[in-house]
């Protein structure tokens, strides 16, 4: 049954072995964040005495029975001063004034005896006969300003009819009329007018809803350490309710929170795992993903033992002792920004739920994770990396003052103490992180650029031997190491490992660097004198060779891989073309001749082919021009691409259009037009030659 386990692949085992991790992590991550969640059973009721004093094993904050009872109280308050909302109903509005048009209308058109009964309710019969004797315009004005003056007490709105501002309104606008047809307009208006207010209830209430919800709710603090009952102090029910609210009374361990956590550590790492895998599909994928678990997993753990009785200062936040820092600055220099920023995050999420799922938990570490991957993104240097962590302390002291006037915090000693905090903070994962980064990239046998850097002196052992031994070879590389360079810059690849793996990629060649043409500095070529199938061997061996030397001078792994990958399996066609020539007959493959690889797994690889290769194409044309050069370097990427040599690197079309750009750019740089100084300075000679004829007698004066 188990016996196919033990014939795995390597691939196989690559993959078990990330299924384990990630388990692994998974499982970890999930019992250290549920940990502060297990109940520790308090077995206390009201009135018993406190055998010992019992603190809060954390930071917490809820809204208790008192609590409760006073928030209601505020929002009742809140409920009952909140006048009505009114709103004026037009109906009403365009009943009114179609009433008094009809009144008047009615009038107009019947004779005395033919008036409607209602006329009589409104006017006397006095009135309605001088209102009937009145010219007709005279009539129309009194009507249209009857409705006017209606129109504007209507559109101010009416909550109940108060009769002296309906006879100013009427007295003001009607100046000109006489009193006894202001009294009837006044009768008339006074009768049909009626309140045109309503309570609009869904805009009140949601007047209503939104003080509500800028309400302050009062809730009960208990920092982390804070007594909640003192030895011999009597119990009462306000304290049991702080037992409950840190789940330490007579309780259960919840199953349905360690599934919740479980779920969303689950989740976290699953997106971990799926963005390394995304990005680093073909090349270090199982070192990566086990590095991010790593520095992930020791993190969430430094933010549970902060959780653990201390003696600092009851004002201090908490999570200030996690060095969140440090998760950033060794990732971004391990791996690279984009997995430090999200392994960061992942970090903020966990640890926050630590923290009771708190807010400022959470945006304290993401935003000074985030500001910690910037910082140290160009930090090359170890010295730059101690300077980071001012800057860091800096930006978390900002942090945690916009904390503090967030949560209303007044007292100075507050902002004081935790200021101090924040700025250690920064400080201590920068000195943390100096110290403990050689022995990650040991573990991981990964190589960061500050160790690059340090191999980039051209005073290193190797180099000068190649310096001495091959010049030309020495040479080559470093033109290699000006391409790819210029190159990884272009496309956002590591620069610094591509000048430093060119300066080293050739080292091989310093067992036979007479058998390499940049290094034959007289007529005759050794390989003249030998069959094809050895010099064939000779050439080839220089990769073999180069890894070997690698290897005995402790150049890093990232290093030795370039060496080996840098030929891929190109195919040694000048030594191919002469096997047939001489042997004549075609061997059934040419797998003799090509380079053992493997193929460029990496970006930085994939340049270093390409600019080997045209490095070395470009010294072989004669009679150099810009358009020759542009023709060999479409010609060199052309071939490769063709031999799939590019096939298992994550080089885009668009990124090796740019590299070929690059070199194109760097080569007419190098080989411009320059001034022939050799006829120049013929020329100024025959000029003063001929100026040495002049005699006296050609001399004129001014």
């Amino acid at each position: 049954m188990f016996s196919g386990m033990f014939h795995l692949n390597k691939d196989q085992l690559k993959q078990y072995m990330i299924y384990a991790a990630l388990a692994l992590s998974v499982l970890i991550n999930t019992a250290i964040i549920y940990s502060p969640f297990i109940p520790q059973n308090i077995n206390l009721e009201v009135n018993d005495t406190a055998l010992s004093t019992i603190t809060a094993p954390r930071y917490i904050e809820f809204e208790s029975r008192q609590d409760k009872i006073a928030n209601k109280k505020t929002q009742n308050h809140i409920k009952n001063t909140i006048p009505p909302v009114y709103s004026i109903n037009q109906t009403i509005n365009n009943a009114i004034i179609e009433n008094i048009g009809l009144f008047f209308d009615d009038i107009a058109s019947n004779p005395m005896d033919k008036l409607s009964i209602y006329i009589s309710q409104i006017l006397s019969s006095e009135d309605t006969f001088y209102l009937k004797s009145i010219s007709n315009d005279m009539f129309q004005q009194l009507k249209s300003d009857t409705l006017s003056i209606t129109n504007t007490l209507l559109s101010s709105g009416i909550k109940e009819i108060n009769h002296a501002v309906v006879k100013t309104s009427v007295s003001e606008s009607l100046q000109s009329y006489e009193p006894s047809l202001q009294t009837i307009a006044y009768q008339i208006i006074t009768h049909y007018l009626q309140p045109n207010l309503t309570i609009d209830q869904e805009q009140t209430n949601l007047i209503i809803k939104q003080a509500l919800s800028s309400q302050i709710k009062q809730t009960s603090i208990y920092k982390k350490g804070q007594p909640i009952i003192y030895q011999g102090e009597r119990v009462n029910g306000a304290q049991i309710e702080v037992f409950k609210a840190l789940n330490m009374y007579h309780s259960k361990a919840s199953y349905i929170e360690l599934f919740g956590i479980f779920i969303f550590t689950l989740i976290g790492i699953l997106i971990l795992d799926r963005f390394i895998y995304y990005f680093y599909k073909r090349a270090y994928f199982l070192k990566y993903i086990c590095l991010s678990l790593l520095v992930l997993t020791l993190l969430v753990l430094i933010g549970r033992l902060s959780l653990l009785p201390t003696y600092i200062p009851t004002d201090v936040l908490i999570y200030l002792l996690i060095p969140i820092s440090i998760s950033s600055m060794l990732l971004t220099f391990l791996v690279s920004s984009n997995i430090a920023l999200i392994t960061g995050t992942l970090i903020s999420i966990f640890i926050s739920l630590l923290f009771n799922m708190s807010f400022d938990v959470f945006i304290f570490l993401f935003l000074s994770t985030c500001f910690t991957t910037f910082t140290v993104l160009k930090a090359y240097k170890r010295s730059d990396l101690i300077l980071s962590g001012y800057f860091i302390g800096a930006f978390n002291i900002f942090c945690i003052i916009g904390i503090g006037l967030l949560s209303k915090e007044t007292s100075y000693s507050w902002y004081g103490i935790n200021a101090l905090f924040a700025f250690g903070n920064g400080v201590f994962s920068a000195m943390v992180t100096l110290a403990i980064l050689p022995y990650f990239e040991l573990l991981f046998k990964i190589t960061t650029n500050q160790t690059l850097l340090e191999l980039a002196n051209l005073n290193h052992p190797l180099l000068k031997r190649l310096m001495m031994d091959a010049p030309g070879t020495y040479q080559h590389s470093l033109m290699v190491a000006n391409l790819s360079e210029a190159a990884a810059e272009s496309i956002g690849a590591n620069n610094i490992l591509c000048r430093v793996g060119s300066y080293f990629h050739d080292i091989g060649k310093l067992k036979r660097p007479v058998f390499f043409s940049e290094n034959q500095f007289s007529e005759d070529n050794p390989h003249e004198t030998i069959a094809p199938r050895i010099s064939k061997m000779i050439i080839l061996s220089h990769v073999k060779e180069g890894a070997d030397l690698a290897i005995k001078h402790k150049l890093p792994t990232v290093l030795k891989d370039l060496i080996e990958q840098h030929h891929g399996t190109s195919l040694l066609s000048v030594f191919y073309t002469q096997a047939i020539s001489k042997e004549g007959q075609v061997p059934t493959t040419d797998d003799e001749f090509r380079y053992s690889g493997p193929k460029p797994q990496t970006k930085e690889a994939g340049i270093l082919m390409l600019a080997d290769s045209v490095e070395a194409a470009t010294r072989s044309i004669e009679k150099i021009t810009p358009q020759k050069i542009e023709n060999m370097i479409n010609k060199i990427f052309k071939d490769k691409m063709d031999d799939l040599q590019l096939s298992e690197c994550p080089l885009s079309l668009n990124e090796i259009f740019t590299i070929k750009s690059s070199f194109l750019y760097l080569f007419r740089g190098i080989q411009h037009n320059r001034v022939d100084y050799v006829k120049e300075v013929e020329k100024l000679n025959s000029q003063d030659n001929s100026s040495d004829d002049i005699t006296p007698t050609d001399i004129k004066p001014s």
